[in-house]
């Protein structure tokens, strides 16, 4: 797999509105990593493809899923084999959707199953039974949206690349809060993270709080959410 160019550049948003109150906007551009790893998904796969170790890397998304193709690409990369759980049934007779048709092309194995059983699937038991019925009872498995106390390690050098630029707050969309708890646990002290659900359900400050625990030992760096 192709080395990425670390650390992403910054780049400023030139606006005369941050100007006239006194913003500087910097957007990090984590996106050219990597062409099919961009961003965060380098971040939080490179830690978890080197723990599968060859092994198939079973994995779980929506039919839209960004994180099931970065997976797919890294299986096509390494020459590792990929599952991907999608949520949802497979339409008998219709093609895929364009991300499942990438994620196909990319060899990876994609496995429906419905709504209800896929809410399930972090239960030991649900998750047994999946891994029997796809054959891939020895899989290494990384949870949906790749976050896992590896993959919050492996986030954290995004923090540490934003101290000594003149960064006040880092802010971020955030899906399953991993990105965000490795972020935050890098930053230097004077810095804080801001973190935007783009789901609802109140759920992701005691989500990244665990991923920080699970990770780090305890919550680390300063951060918020803001669910307006």
């Amino acid at each position: 797999m192709t080395a990425p160019r670390l650390p992403s550049p910054l780049r400023e948003a030139v606006d005369e509105r941050f100007a006239r109150r006194g913003v500087r906007l910097l957007l990090k551009r984590d996106d050219l990593i990597h062409p099919d790893l961009v961003g965060n998904k380098w971040r939080k796969l490179t830690p978890n493809l080197a723990l599968a170790a060859g092994r198939t890397l079973v994995t779980f998304g929506g039919a839209y899923s960004n994180h099931l193709r970065a997976t797919a690409a890294a299986g096509r990369l390494l020459g590792l084999p990929t599952l991907g759980v999608v949520r949802g049934q497979e339409l008998a007779g219709r093609p895929l959707n364009p991300s499942l048709a990438r994620c196909a092309a990319d060899g990876m194995r994609l496995h429906f199953v419905d709504r209800s059983t896929y809410r399930r699937k972090a239960e030991p038991e649900t998750l047994a039974e999946i891994l029997r019925a796809t054959g891939t009872e020895d899989a290494y498995v990384v949870p949906e949206g790749g976050s896992n106390a590896p993959a919050v390690r492996g986030c954290r050098t995004l923090g540490e690349e934003l101290r000594g630029h003149g960064v006040d707050v880092a802010a971020l969309a955030c899906g399953t809060g991993g990105t965000l708890a490795g972020l935050a646990a890098g930053l230097a002290p004077d810095q804080r993270a801001l973190g935007v659900p783009v789901l609802r359900g109140g759920f992701l400050g005691a989500e990244t709080e665990s991923l920080q625990t699970a990770a780090f030992g305890g919550r680390r760096g300063t951060w918020s959410l803001d669910d307006r």
